[in-house]
């Protein structure tokens, strides 16, 4: 019965403690189905299920933290800043940013899972959270049972680009030089383990090339080296790639979305060649295990509505984030899959964190 009672809720709350609840020695066993005692476990979490109610009602009273576990300037980042701000025009109070980077993420996440469980902190997860555990096996957090999803916000589409210098303009001129001249092409990624790493993984498993990895400590330093022409080819976030691409430094050769994206029209799909082929992070909320269900769902209405506004819409959508927001449950059910799907990958391929 105790399960059925959130215990940072209990932790919170000051009523009466029972000494004989403490210790339950073989004598206190034999009163464990008596009446007062069941009535003092029965008061304790009526008493803990009112407080929980009540706080949620009146959520927010004070000043909310955003974790972001990544540095400023990147798309975490970006997406979290621009949350933060119409989060605190709706809520009436301050949604104060943290970047916490470090260690793929985990430093932030790690703060946020030990945080109270009462929707005062808050961590811009993204995609990563589902690899981490894969990667880093001393994780003092678990990432599939410490968190409550509130939803996933905006999803961004990798796109498939090459240095000017390599001879090819498609998906399959791609696959046909890769195949004939195995190991010669390189492909960046912002670090071992990253999104644009598996997903790259992914796609070189699925169509039989094999190319040498060329890991970076950022995405800055990989798309520099793109537009240098030091690595041949890789995944970016169309944020990252769109200036590059449209500047011509670097050629765009297909898009790892379902459909072709606005911001290039004229770029066709990974689909178009390699059928079913997606790519993409999402960034979006989750708090600490254990806030109460009314406020995170509460918070979820509130990044689906801030996410479909007008003005924030075109605003991400400029910049290449997909708006596709979703429920807590949905975002579970993403987190699930991209836990079992990427722990598969890392196990085949023996991909190791730096």
């Amino acid at each position: 019965m105790w399960g059925e009672i959130p215990t940072r809720a209990l932790s919170n709350i000051n009523f009466l403690v029972v000494p004989e609840l403490i210790t339950i020695t073989t004598i206190e066993q034999e009163n464990i189905m008596k009446p007062n005692f069941l009535k003092h476990i029965a008061t304790g979490a009526l008493l803990a299920l009112m407080s929980m109610s009540a706080a949620a009602q009146s959520y927010p009273d004070r000043a909310i933290r955003l974790v972001v576990p990544f540095s400023a300037g990147g798309g975490t980042d970006t997406f979290g800043r621009i949350l933060a701000g119409k989060l605190q025009e709706r809520l009436g109070q301050s949604v104060v940013v943290e970047n916490k980077p470090g260690a793929g993420g985990n430093i932030g996440a790690d703060i946020v899972a030990k945080s109270n469980a009462d929707g005062y902190t808050l961590l811009l997860a993204q995609d990563s959270l589902a690899i981490a555990p894969w990667l880093y096996k001393s994780l003092s957090f678990d990432v599939m049972k410490d968190f409550a999803p509130i939803g996933v916000g905006v999803f961004m589409p990798m796109v498939l680009v090459v240095a000017n210098n390599v001879p090819v303009k498609s998906v399959s001129e791609l696959i046909s030089y890769a195949k004939a001249n195995p190991d010669k092409l390189s492909y960046g990624t912002p670090g071992m383990g990253t999104a644009h790493h598996l997903n790259f993984e992914s796609f070189l498993k699925q169509t039989g090339m094999k190319m040498v990895h060329i890991p970076y400590k950022g995405a800055s330093g990989m798309v520099a080296d793109l537009a240098s022409g030091n690595v041949d080819v890789a995944f970016g976030a169309l944020s990252s790639v769109l200036t590059l691409v449209e500047s011509g430094k670097v050629r765009a050769i297909a898009v790892a979305a379902k459909e072709r994206a606005p911001q290039m029209p004229h770029v066709p799909t990974i689909d178009e060649t390699v059928p079913g082929y997606r790519a993409n992070v999402w960034f979006g909320l989750m708090a600490p295990r254990g806030t109460p269900a009314d406020i995170t769902n509460r918070l979820s209405e509130e990044q689906k509505a801030i996410v479909n506004s007008p003005d924030v819409k075109t605003r991400l959508s400029d910049i290449g984030y997909e708006i596709n927001p979703t429920s807590p449950e949905e975002m579970q059910r993403i987190m699930t899959s991209e836990y079992d799907k990427w722990g598969a990958l890392i196990k085949e391929v023996n991909i190791k964190a730096e």
